[in-house]
């Protein structure tokens, strides 16, 4: 049924759009036309796991561009590429990656987008319980934290009737997140298989729908997802018994449905910034017997903002509340390891955790400079990330970058399974034009 409300909604509007495009439109003239960019050159440099020795990490030249083409009021289109050219953990890559490509087309309130996009939803900042639209990859090497975020194909519609903005998003198409699974310390037995996702049937798709409010002192929303998380689970796949009595563990990212409702909102309070977000979610599949599916849980973040002359900061409080939890009781079994990897994963190892994070930043040399660092620290799993970086204006348009990127934790969870492998210092050339 949702899938033909929404076939429905495509079709009515693109006629609508078609009658005032063909009446608009002038084979003659020219396409106004924008185009920006960089050129960047990076290294990540960190230790070898189990070895006091360092190794090249990740490196690489690349260019990115993005592009604009405008069409008097009717619409517009945009598209972001990027060419990359080095090594990533000791092998070489050569890659070209359409980050998004898609048109806008516009028609009185409604504007409807249609391609391969980025989602990003929720105010907080760093962690966002209610973005779960397009994936992300958590193995990119990259001096900015938004090259994790990956584009998939969906339709985007929005509605305005001031102060509310309504918004649909349909995903018709599964795109899963990369997860860091094959750094993950695994027994000898177990090996990594295919990922298991569903088919292209329309059946398969994802549906979002959020109401903003936007006035002069408060933005706010309410959001409801229902469909496939972009964060998938590890499952069994195939378990064989070998000859002498050993055995072969098969596990396999696979994706899992989930209904989530959230709300988000940010105001000021005096010279203060105020933020908060909230997401419920509710499994749609039987979380129970099916390990790689998480539990129903709330997840809900608090952080205030402040800014003081060249000094600006912000600081949150991250909350989880697992339901239906049971203590992770190891029996020897190999499918133990099963049951941990999904909880580190799904960051559900504890009933109730409790996290803070902090980004403070300097504005240096009348602001040809600054000086920033991310911290998160878990308090319930003593998991920590730190990211501070220097960049420096080095002249117009041309950037120094140089910091490190340091996970830590400890055994049996997520940041403390990845910990060697991906912390590394980074330094990075980047002109842009």
């Amino acid at each position: 049924m949702r899938v033909k409300i929404i076939l429905v909604f495509l079709i009515v509007g693109a006629s609508l759009f078609a009658q005032d495009f063909f009446d608009e439109f002038d084979e003659g003239a020219a396409l106004p036309f924008e185009m920006n960019g960089f050129i960047r050159g990076a290294f990540f440099s960190g230790k070898i796991p189990d070895k006091d020795q360092a190794e090249l990490k990740s490196a690489y030249g690349e260019l990115g561009l993005k592009m604009r083409v405008r069409k008097g009021n009717w619409g517009d289109g945009f598209a972001e590429v990027r060419f990359r050219r080095g090594s990533e953990f000791g092998e070489p890559v050569s890659e070209f990656n359409i980050r998004e490509a898609y048109v806008n087309m516009y028609k009185g309130n409604l504007d409807i987008r249609l391609g391969h996009q980025i989602v990003v939803w929720g105010r907080a900042d760093g962690f966002n319980p209610t973005n779960n639209i397009t994936p992300q990859n958590m193995l990119v090497r990259s001096t900015d934290e938004d090259d994790r975020r990956e584009g998939n194909f969906l339709m985007r519609a929005f509605y305005y009737l001031n102060p509310v903005r309504f918004e649909l998003i349909w995903v018709p198409q599964y795109t899963p997140s990369v997860l860091p699974i094959g750094l993950f310390p695994f027994p000898e037995y177990v090996v990594l298989g295919d990922a298991m996702n569903p088919d292209a049937n329309l059946e398969n798709g994802s549906i979002a729908l959020k109401a903003n409010l936007e006035i002069s002192r408060l933005e706010g929303s309410v959001s409801y997802f229902r469909g496939y998380m972009p964060m998938p689970g590890i499952n069994l796949s195939n378990f064989e018994l070998i000859d002498g009595g050993g055995f072969v563990v098969t596990v396999s990212p696979t994706a899992y449905q989930m209904q989530v409702i959230g709300t988000d909102f940010s105001t000021s309070l005096g010279s203060f910034g105020i933020r908060g977000e909230a997401a419920y979610r509710i499994p749609i599949e039987d979380h129970v017997d099916e390990v790689y599916i998480p539990n129903p849980d709330v997840q809900w973040v608090l952080g205030v903002d402040r800014s003081i002359g060249d000094f600006s900061v912000i600081a949150q409080y991250l909350g989880r509340y697992v339901m239906d939890f049971e203590p992770f009781d190891p029996t020897g079994s190999p499918f133990d390891e099963l049951i941990l990897k999904n909880r580190m994963i799904a960051s559900q190892l504890d009933k109730i955790s409790h996290a803070v994070f902090a980004r403070p930043s300097f504005a240096l040399n009348h602001e040809t400079a600054s000086l920033e660092c991310l911290a998160y620290y878990s308090v319930t799993t003593e998991e920590m990330i730190l990211r501070p970086s220097l960049t420096m204006d080095v002249a117009d348009a041309l950037e120094l970058r140089v910091g490190c990127e340091w996970y830590s934790g400890p055994e049996n969870t997520l940041f403390g399974s990845i910990e060697e492998p991906l912390s590394a210092l980074f330094v990075e050339f980047k002109a842009s034009f």
